[in-house]
């Protein structure tokens, strides 16, 4: 942990670039803290929102929107819109960057399918997945946990949720988060996107018909039957799952190997009580989420941790901060796996809390508790983790670890 006693406090998230800051934004956090729980950031021209409760309150705050895609892509130029157009149509129509009533109405597209049932029925999916890519390296006493086994454990996963055929999970593989693409104005996911449409259509005259059989068709369709969604709100929200479902949750496994790495005595705890798995994973989301902010922008003045912020500001609700809030979680510097966490920032909360938190609960549980069954004595091979160059997206780029085999 990075000590901020005689750090002065960096003036914007940007400084997260700086190698010092890469390695353990959380110390950032604590020094932006001395200003108070809600500072501005001059460089990203955005309040900074640090601490639990302010984030709780602005995540159901209306006066607060996410829906921020269409504005952003109406500034582009015209070439540039031109190019973006399907990746900008495909967000423009997801339930996460929609308010009430459209909001609703394309939630109310998923949700019902994603039930404490439908998640228990693929936990035995995910176990299976989880052993047999184990079973392929565990022999060798080495693997890159990212490579090897958190990224192909969500793609063959979210495949199978999202109904995506064999011959195509070649285009979930090395996913890039579609809204990091879209603020960026990188190009590079949109042929991807438009392979996986005709993927989609596929499948469109039996999923309207109800004759298709894949766990998406079956997880929709009595909300086809009464409901007018169109084909592009379909594809939409089914290109959500994929992105929601993949990266975040693949880095949230690697982080928490790395972490109980640095960590052996709550490694040897989780070991010797596996019970524990389920609320650990939990811990892992709050201890290091993978997705350290969201933001929005104001819809009218409102006033929060003692700060003034105006109609048409933005605000950035810095989840990573809130998650380590010492005023909520007792020396949240430490990994605990036997914390209650369960009320950890990483899945939003109120309208925009995510629709597939259990699922990546899941997936986090059962694959640590694999590794640690199968695997002893980790160790890294790097002498540095090797982190994505994001100020955003806490994602370990590789994660090459060896280890004493199990079994």
């Amino acid at each position: 942990m990075t000590d901020t006693s005689a750090v002065t406090r960096p003036p914007s998230l940007l400084a997260l670039y700086d190698p010092q800051w890469k390695l353990d934004p959380y110390a950032l956090y604590r020094a932006m803290r001395t200003d108070g729980v809600v500072v501005w950031d001059e460089w990203m021209r955005t309040w900074l929102v640090l601490g639990y409760e302010e984030i709780v309150q602005l995540s159901k705050d209306e006066r607060l929107t996410g829906a921020r895609v269409e504005s952003f892509y109406e500034q582009l130029p015209a070439s540039a819109r031109t190019e973006m157009k399907p990746l900008k149509t495909a967000l423009a129509d997801m339930m996460l960057f929609n308010e009430p009533p459209r909001h609703t109405r394309l939630r109310r597209l998923i949700k019902p399918g994603l039930t404490p049932r439908f998640i228990r029925e693929l936990r035995p999916l995910v176990q299976e997945i989880a052993d047999d890519l184990l079973d392929q390296v565990v022999g060798s006493g080495r693997m890159d946990v990212i490579r090897d086994f958190s990224e192909p454990l969500t793609r063959r996963v979210v495949g199978r949720l999202a109904g995506v055929p064999d011959d195509a999970l070649h285009l979930l593989s090395d996913w890039p988060g579609l809204l990091h693409e879209f603020f960026t104005q990188s190009r590079k996911a949109v042929p991807r996107i438009n392979e996986l449409r005709a993927v989609f259509d596929r499948q469109t005259a039996a999923r309207r018909a109800g004759t298709a059989d894949d766990l998406f068709s079956r997880m929709i369709a009595g909300q086809l039957d009464d409901a007018d969604y169109t084909d592009d709100e379909v594809f939409a929200n089914f290109l959500l799952l994929i992105d929601a479902g993949q990266a975040t949750t693949t880095h949230v496994i690697g982080n928490a190997v790395l972490a109980l790495i640095q960590q052996p005595d709550q490694q040897s705890l989780l070991r010797e009580r596996p019970e524990l798995a389920n609320g650990a994973a939990y811990e892992f989301l709050r201890y290091d989420g993978s997705v350290q902010f969201t933001s929005r922008v104001a819809l009218d003045d409102l006033e929060i941790g003692g700060r003034h912020i105006r109609r048409g500001d933005t605000v950035t609700l810095v989840l990573g901060a809130g998650n380590r809030d010492p005023e909520h979680y007792p020396d949240p510097d430490r990994l605990d796996v036997a914390r209650r966490a369960a009320d950890q920032l990483s899945f939003g909360h109120g309208i925009h809390y995510c629709l597939g938190a259990a699922l990546a609960v899941t997936e986090i549980e059962i694959g640590i508790a694999a590794l640690l069954r199968r695997a002893g004595d980790l160790h890294t091979v790097d002498a540095e983790p090797d982190w994505l160059e994001s100020v955003n997206f806490r994602f370990l780029q590789r994660l090459p670890i060896t280890f004493t085999p199990l079994g």
